[in-house]
């Protein structure tokens, strides 16, 4: 209790001082010891850049003087995709970008250029693609209006910008070859990567130029983008680095991944800039809080902290390191589809440092929080035995106890399912009985129609990110099979069936990495997809784990412990 007690206080000291700054921004803000805060651009002057996204309506006041201490680099954070800038053929809308543009050589800051070529529906031009009658253009055609657009954008703003994203976003590893399919995809082949590398590189021979994609940190998506780009290098593309976009969450991922990732991407001997940097206070999807728990933001700040010195070991790589947006007052993460407040950047929506500012630059803070710890870890205890995997429930499965996934993760409650496990020389078998009067299927996403999931770790590491020993099997209330991680289809047995109430499943899998003997723990959890009529996913139910991050993060699951 007394410990509880100085925490708080010394969350409260902190806050009061910040209120006690004054409203300029550009006034020195007191720490918690009292010792000045630095610039931020100041602090890390030696290492590299540190930069921001902002709109154009942040320039202006308070928020362009903030900007103008602390960030040596900015990024139009939507005013330069493309249909932003160039909504029709033969029409630009360069008025946004040009203020941003002029605010960065008034005051001698350098832009990064974001993005030439995007797949994403909102920022996608149709006109680029498809002719008025809705012919689909020629490989030819799309290619000169790329090779315009570029060189209009690079001729324009090339004396401010010192890096170019040239294409984002383009890996998907659920393809053959890990190729995201994209009208660009479509229209000029999956060399269009290529190409727009070498029409910038054409256009401006001294031009930065920069593959920038999401979630590098994920081990096979951090493989293929590896590979990827090593590939181009190797035919003599001009590629000269990788963005790392950086949407964090408290819990995920694992620091030590992103340490990982950055090493092997030095090893292709090119730049690193992290390109989109923010924290999310939220460890679950579909919750909403109405203010910020202070032992979220102290976790924040530690968590800054320990990434902030993980891009200082390698700043012989990193260049440059921008946050997606710099106070809480303005990001994306509180606007649709997510639509709920949010605090994930080092300042507050009125402009003054938070805890994690400190962190960022290396101050004092208060005892940091094991989230982790507040997680449930429900046990589930495996007795031996080999059912038939038919949809049928055999004698044999009523040797075994039931869980319940009882934890709702959205805010609608959804269909529920009870599992019984069971085990044998080198096999998991698994049956849920599944409650939900309403079936669908004709979701063009296969996680979004009535399924059945379980998760397995086969070594319970219990980390933030998916090792190889970890995978999810999904199967259908049809009997359609879908999977991710390190599942191997060869490897899986099921079958479904339809009943009064709902549906069965019946899964069996081969372990891969691991011989199951008695007292055996492993990683486990179970989820039920709930769609309704329209195929749109409602419900998620849980057995543990109460996010929705059971698709890549393991530190949540339950235990499975096998048992003769």
């Amino acid at each position: 209790m007394i410990k509880k007690i100085l925490l708080l206080l010394t969350v409260l000291i902190s806050v009061l001082s910040f209120s006690c700054s004054g409203t300029d921004p550009l006034v020195k803000s007191e720490t918690v010891s009292g010792s000045k805060l630095p610039d931020l651009q100041k602090f890390y002057k030696k290492d590299f850049k540190i930069g921001a996204a902002i709109e154009p309506s942040q320039l202006e006041g308070a928020e362009g003087m903030l900007l103008r201490r602390h960030f040596n680099s900015i990024t139009a954070e939507n005013k330069m995709k493309f249909i932003s800038i160039h909504p029709e053929p033969d029409k630009y809308n360069f008025a946004p970008a040009d203020g941003i543009a002029d605010f960065c050589r008034k005051y001698k800051i350098q832009m990064r250029g974001h993005t030439f070529v995007w797949h994403h529906q909102d920022e996608i031009a149709n006109w680029m693609f498809f002719s008025k009658d809705g012919k689909r253009k020629s490989r030819e055609e799309a290619l000169l209006m790329l090779e315009n657009h570029i060189k209009t954008l690079m001729d324009r703003y090339g004396d401010v910008v010192y890096a170019w994203d040239v294409v984002n976003e383009a890996i998907d590893i659920s393809q053959p070859d890990k190729m995201r399919r994209t009208p660009w995809y479509d229209t000029i082949g999956p060399d269009y990567v290529e190409k727009a590398f070498e029409i910038a590189h054409k256009i401006n021979p001294n031009a930065r130029l920069f593959y920038n994609d999401y979630m590098t940190f994920d081990a096979q998506k951090g493989e293929a983008i590896y590979n990827f780009v090593k590939k181009m290098k190797d035919r003599g593309i001009p590629v000269d680095g990788i963005g790392m976009q950086m949407h964090l969450t408290l819990t995920y991922p694992d620091l030590e991944a992103i340490d990982a990732t950055i090493e092997k991407f030095s090893q292709l001997g090119i730049e690193i800039h992290i390109t989109e940097l923010d924290m999310s206070l939220y460890t679950q999807e579909f919750e909403t809080l109405d203010r910020a728990p202070e032992e979220y933001l102290i976790h924040q700040a530690h968590r800054y902290q320990e990434l902030f010195k993980i891009f200082r070991n390698h700043n012989d790589v990193i260049t440059s390191v921008t946050f997606w947006g710099f106070t809480d007052g303005h990001t994306w993460l509180t606007q649709a589809p997510n639509n709920r407040p949010d605090w994930p950047l080092p300042f507050d929506s009125e402009l003054k440092p938070k805890l994690a500012y400190n962190g960022i630059v290396m101050m004092e803070l208060p005892e940091d929080i094991d989230l982790s710890s507040l997680a449930p870890k429900k046990v589930y205890s495996a007795r031996k035995g080999s059912p038939v995997i038919d949809g049928k429930i055999d004698k044999i499965w009523q040797t075994a106890e039931k869980a319940e996934t009882a934890t709702q993760v959205m805010s609608k409650p959804g269909a529920t399912a009870s599992v019984r496990v069971l085990w044998d020389k080198d096999r998991l078998y698994f049956l849920a009985e599944v409650k939900d009067p309403l079936l669908n299927n004709k979701s063009g996403m296969t996680h979004e129609r009535d399924s059945f999931e379980i998760f397995i770790d086969e070594n319970n590491g219990r980390t933030s990110s998916f090792e190889d020993d970890d995978y999810q099997i999904r199967v259908a209330y049809d009997g359609e099979i879908s999977y991710g991680g390190s599942a191997d289809l060869s490897l899986i047995k099921s079958s479904a069936r339809i009943t009064p109430s709902g549906y069965i499943v019946e899964i069996s899998v081969k372990l891969q990495t691991i011989s199951p003997e008695n007292g055996k723990l492993l990683g486990l959890d179970f989820q039920v997809n709930d769609a309704d009529k329209s195929a749109k996913r409602v419900g998620i139910s849980k057995w543990n784990d109460p996010s929705n991050e059971s698709w890549r993060n393991t530190s949540a699951w339950g235990i499975l412990k096998l048992v003769e």
